[in-house]
């Protein structure tokens, strides 16, 4: 696929690797919409990409993301290629002691994660690809997955969102191929952005010596993946490992 002129739909826009994907592929002459539900990092960003067009939508929310894919197919005609981006992380211990006290992983924050990570992956791209089957438009899907996908302690509710977006990329690769529709996946590593900022820094020395290359990957690293996805059009079916060569 040739990225100059393409439409283009990022989930998690207005940050990190959203926000640089935006940012590149809007270099490369790529009509990008953002969707992200953070209003303020919205404005921020709108600012620092002033050629992209910026939606406020919370992707957990089925109603919000159907009136969001309207209003950006109505805007752009069709789009080409969608990235799944958006995400959450809470990260707790299935249960842990303090002292006399046991806590357990929240309902709340598991619910949470799962709701942004995975159920807003099915819903965007279940509202794309249902408007290129009613036009017969052919696109690509990439979802975001993570090196977390393999089981990380203290990563519960984001390690289950990132293996079941694995499974869902091969399941909608098989199901949409006669249609015409990519679909793939990108597992990051870890990059420096506002969400791995909070992470101690004892676990970010542990990652670092996990990694080959030793040290976090830059935004701009991992959206070469995504550039590589959307180019080559014999990539499908697969996840595409980009973590540094990270092991836990």
């Amino acid at each position: 696929m040739k990225l100059a002129q393409a439409g283009m739909l990022v989930t998690g826009a207005a940050s990190g690797v959203g926000l640089a994907c935006v940012t590149q592929f809007s270099a490369c002459g790529t009509r990008v919409w953002g969707l992200d539900n953070d209003e303020q990092a919205l404005e921020t960003a709108r600012a620092a990409v002033p050629g992209a067009r910026f939606l406020r939508c919370d992707v957990s929310d089925p109603a919000q993301v159907e009136a969001a894919v309207a209003e950006v197919f109505a805007d752009a005609g069709t789009i080409d290629i969608v990235l799944n981006n958006a995400a959450v992380l809470r990260d707790q211990t299935l249960v842990s002691r303090l002292g006399k006290r046991v806590k357990k992983h929240s309902i709340e924050d598991w619910s949470a994660t799962l709701a942004s990570n995975l159920t807003g992956t099915f819903l965007v791209a279940r509202e794309v690809a249902a408007r290129w089957l009613e036009t017969r438009h052919k696109g690509v899907i990439i979802n975001t997955s993570s090196v977390v996908r393999a089981g990380n302690a203290g990563q519960s509710a984001y390690a289950a969102s990132k293996a079941a977006i694995d499974a869902l990329t091969v399941t909608w690769s098989q199901e949409l191929a006669v249609y015409g529709i990519r679909v793939a996946a990108i597992a990051y590593g870890f990059a420096e952005t506002g969400m791995t900022s909070k992470i101690p820094p004892l676990f970010r020395e542990r990652i670092r010596s996990g990694s080959t290359v030793g040290r976090f990957a830059t935004p701009e690293e991992l959206v070469a993946g995504v550039r590589f996805i959307c180019e080559n059009d014999y990539f499908a079916g697969r996840v595409l490992e980009l973590d540094g060569g990270l092991r836990f």
